[in-house]
C-alpha cells in the first residue's frame, strides 16, 4: 500500500531548495487509480475520505516485485489558479527500479508519517532496503502525510503527482494524487 505514498515523494523532490517554517496548508483534493496498457498484477483502489480527506484504500500484488523487472516514475504538474490548466513541472522522479525507490525515497521521506498496523499492513521498509517486494494485499488506512520537511517555495494552487508502474517497460498502472496548496492565513 505504501506505493500510493510514491505520490508524495516527487513533492521532496523540491527538497534542495531551502527550507524555512511553512507559510502554507497542503489538502489532499482527490486520488484516483489507473489502469496500465495491459492486464498485470497491479491493482489499485483508493478514495479519500471525511472532512480531513485521509486516503484510503488497498493495493494488490499478485508476485513480488523487483527492479529487475518493475519500475515506477512520478511526474509533477502544477495548475496555480487551480483551473485544471496543468504544467509539467521540471521536478519529479524518473523510472526508477522500485527496490531503490523504496530504499531512497520511501524511508525518508514517506515512510515517517505512516505508523505500521495503524495505517498500513505494509511491511516496514529498514534503512538498506526491502527487495523483493512481497506480493498480497496492502491497506492504508486514515493516512495524512506529514509534510513539515516539504520546502517553502513549493509552488501554490493545484499540484498534481502521476505514479506510473511498469514491468519491462510497459505501463502496468498507478495512480494520480492532487493536493491543494495554499498560503497559510
Amino acid at each position: 500500500m505504501q506505493y500510493s505514498a510514491f505520490a508524495i515523494v516527487v513533492l521532496f523532490a523540491l527538497s534542495g531548495l531551502s527550507k524555512a517554517e511553512q507559510s502554507y496548508t497542503v489538502k489532499n483534493e482527490a486520488v484516483e487509480c489507473f489502469s496500465g496498457d495491459v492486464q498485470t498484477i497491479y491493482h489499485c483502489e483508493l478514495k479519500l475520505v471525511g472532512r480531513q480527506r485521509l486516503i484510503n484504500g488497498t493495493i494488490s500484488l499478485n508476485e513480488d516485485m523487483t527492479s529487475q523487472h518493475y519500475t515506477f516514475q512520478v511526474e509533477v504538474f502544477t495548475s496555480p489558479l487551480g483551473d485544471d490548466q496543468f504544467r509539467l513541472l521540471p521536478m519529479g522522479v524518473p523510472r526508477t527500479g522500485v527496490c531503490e525507490g523504496l530504499r531512497d525515497l520511501y524511508t525518508k521521506e514517506v515512510q515517517p508519517s505512516i505508523i505500521q498496523g495503524e495505517h498500513t499492513n505494509f511491511p516496514f521498509v529498514p534503512e538498506e532496503g526491502l527487495c523483493p517486494i512481497p506480493k498480497g494485499e496492502y491497506y492504508i488506512k486514515n493516512l495524512d502525510f506529514d509534510t513539515a520537511s516539504l520546502p517553502n517555495q513549493i509552488p501554490r494552487g493545484i499540484i498534481k503527482s502521476v505514479v506510473k508502474f511498469f514491468k519491462d517497460g510497459v505501463n502496468i498502472g498507478g495512480y494520480v494524487i492532487r493536493m491543494l496548496v495554499e498560503d497559510r492565513e
